[in-house]
């Protein structure tokens, strides 16, 4: 079985492979865009590195606050979760006595 860090890189590669993925299936449909010399070329390009930045920023604070969340639940402190039940054990000697 993995260690619990090695399951938290793993998920932050996934997420991230797959914010560059679809940035990646973008640029392959509409770069003819601003790769085509033209006079909207620079709007276009300026419009999409502006639209790329924006979605890298926001998709890297997402998986910062997932990771962080993640690693708070598996490595924090399990008393500032909300715990549906608590259990108490009470113990008894061979007398019948609680202790």
């Amino acid at each position: 079985m993995k260690n619990p860090n090695e399951i938290i890189n793993n998920i932050e590669k996934r997420m991230k492979t797959t914010m560059i993925g679809a940035i990646a299936k973008f640029e392959d449909r509409f770069s003819y865009l601003w790769e085509e010399d033209n006079i909207n070329r620079e709007r276009y390009e300026d419009l999409w590195e502006n639209t790329r930045n924006d979605i890298l920023n926001s998709g890297n604070h997402q998986i910062r606050s997932a990771i962080k969340e993640l690693s708070d639940f598996l490595f924090g402190d399990k008393t500032t979760f909300n715990q549906k039940y608590q259990y108490k054990f009470y113990f008894k000697d061979n007398n019948g006595d609680s202790k």
